[in-house]
C-alpha cells in the first residue's frame, strides 16, 4: 500500500507544480496589462502537496492611498491644464500680445499730437483701436471655447465614470459568486480594483470594502456604487452654472476631487475669474479713452464723441471710422475756426500709464495669472512625485519581475521533473516488482 500511496503523493507534486508553472506563466503573459497583480501559489505539505491557495498579491492600503492621491492628482492636472490654455490665450510678453497693441495705439495719439493736420496718423489710431478690439473680442471668444471645451469633456467623463460604476457593481456580484483563493477570482478583483481606480481619477470618491469582500463607492456620503448595484450621474447646465447631478433625483453630487472636480472649478470659477479681469481691461480702456475725447475737439471743432462701445471684452468695439472725429485739440474753435492744438492727444498718448488704467490692469492680470498657473504646475508636480512613490511600492509589492517569474517557472520546471522522476522510480519498482519476481505455480 505504501509503494501505492508513493504514486497519489507524486501524483499531487505533479499536480502542484504545473498549477505553479502555469500561475508563473500567466503573470509573465500579463506583465504588460494594466491593474494586474502578480499571482503566487502557496502549497501545503502532508501526505503529499496540495495547492492551498493562489495569493494575488495586493495591498488594499497602498490600493487606497493610490485612489486618494489618484483623485488629487486629476483635479490638479486639469486645474493646471486649464490656466495654460488661459495663458496661451494671452501671450505674453509678446509682439503679438495685447499689451503690444496698446503701446502702439497710445503711440498713435502721439503722432497726432505733434501734428494734428496728419490723417494718415488719425486713420492709423482708427485702424490700431480696431485692432484692440478684436484682439479683446478674440480673447474672450476663446475663453468661451475652453469653457464649452471643458463642458464636453465633463460630460465625456461623467460618461466613463457611469460606465465604471456599473463595472464595479457587475464585479462584486462576480466576485461573491467565484471561489476564493483561485486565479478567477484574482483576475475579477484586478479588474474591480483597475475600475475603481479610474473612477477615482474621473470623480473621486470613497471606497470601501466590507467582510463579504463588496466594495462600494460614495460620493460625499451618497451611494454610487453598492455590493449589486449603481447610480448614475448627469451633467445639467442650468441659469448659466454646470453641475454634476445624480440622474435618480436631480439633486447635484457632491464632487470634491478628480478630473470631474477641476473640470467644474475651470467652467464655473477659474475661467469665469479670468473672463472678469479681462473685462476690466475693456472697461477701463472704453472709459478712459471716451472720457479723454469728452474732454478735446475734433478736427471740426466739434466736442469730441465715443471711441469705443462696450465695455466687456466680447462686446467693446470702435464707435468711429472717421479719423477727422479724433479729439486731438483741447481748445475750442474761436469764431468757429478749429484750434490745432494737439494738447489733448498728447494727453491721450499718456493714458497707458494712468492709475487702474487697461494698461495696469492688463499687466496685473498678467502677472496673477503667470502665478497662478506657476503655482498650480509645481503643485500638481510635487503631487505627481508622491503618486509615483506610492506607485513605486505597489510595483515592489503587485507588478511582475519577469526575471523573478523566469527563475520561479525554472523552479516550478524542476520540481515537476523530480515529482515525475519520483514517479517514474516507482514505476520501474512496481515494474520489478509484479513482473521479475518469480511466477504463481512455479
Amino acid at each position: 500500500m505504501a509503494t501505492f500511496s508513493g504514486i497519489s503523493t507524486a501524483l499531487s507534486s505533479l499536480q502542484a507544480q504545473r498549477v505553479a508553472m502555469d500561475v508563473a506563466g500567466q503573470n509573465i503573459a500579463n506583465v504588460s496589462t494594466p491593474g494586474y497583480s502578480r499571482q503566487r501559489v502557496n502549497m501545503t505539505a502532508g501526505i503529499g502537496v496540495d495547492v492551498s491557495s493562489i495569493e494575488r498579491l495586493h495591498s488594499g492600503i497602498l490600493g487606497d492611498r493610490a485612489r486618494t492621491e489618484g483623485a488629487r492628482l486629476g483635479d490638479l492636472t486639469v486645474t493646471s491644464a486649464v490656466l495654460n490654455q488661459i495663458e496661451q490665450v494671452l501671450p505674453e510678453p509678446s509682439t503679438s500680445g495685447l499689451q503690444a497693441k496698446l503701446d502702439a495705439f497710445w503711440s498713435g495719439f502721439a503722432d497726432i499730437s505733434r501734428d494734428t493736420s496728419n490723417a494718415a496718423a488719425r486713420i492709423q489710431v482708427i485702424a490700431q483701436a480696431n485692432v484692440l478690439t478684436d484682439t479683446l473680442n478674440d480673447a474672450a471668444q476663446q475663453l468661451t471655447n475652453i469653457s464649452a471645451s471643458h463642458t464636453k469633456n465633463l460630460t465625456n467623463l461623467v460618461t466613463s465614470a457611469n460606465s465604471y460604476a456599473k463595472q464595479i457593481a457587475e464585479l462584486n456580484i462576480s466576485i461573491s459568486q467565484t471561489p476564493e483563493g483561485t486565479t478567477a477570482i484574482n483576475a475579477l478583483m484586478d479588474q474591480r480594483s483597475y475600475a475603481a481606480s479610474q473612477l477615482a481619477e474621473a470623480v473621486g470618491g470613497t471606497y470601501l470594502i466590507d467582510s463579504s469582500n463588496n466594495m462600494s463607492v460614495s460620493l460625499g456620503g451618497a451611494t454610487f456604487v453598492g455590493p449589486a448595484n449603481h447610480s448614475t450621474l448627469q451633467v445639467a447646465t442650468a441659469g448659466g452654472t454646470t453641475s454634476v447631478q445624480w440622474s435618480r433625483n436631480d439633486s447635484t453630487a457632491a464632487i470634491s476631487s478628480g478630473n470631474a472636480n477641476g473640470y467644474l472649478t475651470a467652467i464655473s470659477t477659474t475661467i469665469p475669474a479670468w473672463m472678469t479681469s479681462l473685462d476690466a481691461v475693456a472697461s477701463a480702456l472704453t472709459t478712459t479713452v471716451n472720457n479723454a475725447q469728452a474732454a478735446g475737439f475734433d478736427s471740426a471743432g466739434t466736442a469730441g464723441t465715443d471711441l469705443f462701445t462696450g465695455t466687456k471684452a466680447s462686446t467693446i468695439s470702435v464707435a468711429l471710422t472717421d479719423g477727422t472725429k479724433i479729439a486731438a485739440s483741447s481748445v475750442a474753435p474761436v469764431l468757429g475756426v478749429a484750434s490745432l492744438n494737439g494738447s489733448n492727444a498728447d494727453a491721450m498718448s499718456a493714458l497707458g500709464r494712468t492709475a487702474n488704467g487697461a494698461d495696469e490692469l492688463y499687466q496685473n492680470l498678467v502677472v496673477s495669472l503667470g502665478f497662478a498657473t506657476q503655482g498650480a504646475q509645481q503643485t500638481s508636480e510635487t503631487v505627481q512625485a508622491f503618486m509615483a512613490s506610492i506607485t513605486s511600492q505597489i510595483d515592489s509589492q503587485s507588478a511582475v519581475n519577469i526575471d523573478e517569474e523566469m527563475a520561479n517557472l525554472l523552479t516550478y520546471q524542476r520540481g515537476y521533473e523530480a515529482a515525475a522522476r519520483v514517479l517514474t522510480a516507482i514505476d520501474d519498482a512496481l515494474d520489478t516488482l509484479i513482473n521479475r519476481t518469480g511466477l504463481v505455480g512455479r
